[in-house]
């Protein structure tokens, strides 16, 4: 018997002269089953490569939609441009009084577009129009306040006066990288989209309770349980408070404000607060408010109820 093996192959193949002509057929049988099982692994390739390819175009689908769904919610959360608040839709609140009692006038909300609605003062009536211009964070502000808001207040209530309030964020920089300014503003919005009837009262209390600039201004809690004291309790506040509803309309019209060239003050040459007009006529900061008021509408000295 002859040791001879079959070349390429695992298996022993009988010896002798006659083992060339099964050698070819083993081979020709061995080159189709390797044809064979590669055309299957190929087949199985594509079919790994098809399943593969509609995934990744299933997953890239779903990131789409799911970048779609975020910037969608943060438009509307403010976050990304959204509409403004109820109530504002000059960027100011308005109030008018009657018989004694301050009552906020009520409008749409502020579009995402920015665009907003001046309000128009009826200057035949000898009514004079005040329109502030505030920063909740503002020591400046807050002394205004405490010099004449209860005057305003009772002007107000008299039918004397309208009261146009807007509150804007300039002062961020004084709070210790906690962005006091632009949340107390959101605050001011969320009030007057939801309880527009106690904005003052919630400004009155910002004011009253405001942090000493350079600290890190008051937490979100802290806003809330200064409402709450307040008497305002719409728990859709708290979310607006939590959420920054706000955030980007407050920046936007922050913005649009403190670069308004028509509101910058002659004597600085720049824009600060707080800034008051009285019927189109700039308060100078100096002269005693309810004068300022009486001149400015032509009724000097009656102006006090």
């Amino acid at each position: 018997m002859s040791n001879t093996q079959n070349v390429g192959h695992t298996h022993m193949v009988p010896t002798g002269n006659t083992n060339s002509a099964p050698g070819k057929k083993d081979r020709r049988e061995a080159a189709r089953e390797t044809a064979r099982s590669e055309r299957e692994a190929e087949k199985k390739r594509q079919r790994r490569n098809r399943i593969f390819l509609q995934g990744g175009i299933g997953i890239a689908v779903l990131a789409i939609v799911a970048i779609v769904v975020v910037v969608v919610v943060g438009v509307n959360r403010g976050s990304g441009g959204g509409s403004g608040p109820r109530n504002m839709a000059s960027a100011g609140i308005l109030f008018t009084g009657k018989s004694g009692a301050i009552t906020p006038t009520k409008t749409t909300a502020a579009p995402a577009s920015g665009t907003l609605t001046p309000t128009k003062a009826d200057a035949a009536a000898k009514v004079a129009h005040i329109v502030t211009y505030v920063d909740w964070a503002c020591p400046a502000c807050k002394s205004f306040e405490a010099s004449y808001a209860s005057n305003i207040a009772r002007l107000v209530a008299s039918g004397g006066a309208t009261l146009e309030v807007h509150t804007i964020a300039i002062l961020d920089q004084n709070y210790a990288g906690s962005r006091y300014s632009s949340r107390a503003a959101n605050v001011a919005a969320c009030v007057a989209n939801y309880d527009p009837a106690k904005f003052l009262d919630a400004q009155t209390a910002f004011y009253s309770n405001q942090p000493a600039e350079g600290s890190t201004g008051l937490s979100n809690s802290a806003m809330k349980k200064l409402l709450s004291d307040a008497g305002i309790t719409d728990t859709k506040i708290n979310s607006c408070i939590d959420n920054e509803t706000y955030k980007s309309w407050v920046a936007n019209v922050s913005r649009a404000t403190s670069t308004d060239k028509s509101l910058v003050s002659p004597a600085s040459g720049s824009f600060g607060t707080p800034t008051v007009y009285v019927n189109g006529k700039r308060w100078n900061n100096s002269t005693d408010f309810p004068t300022f008021v009486g001149q400015a509408t032509g009724l000097a000295g009656s102006t006090t109820p």
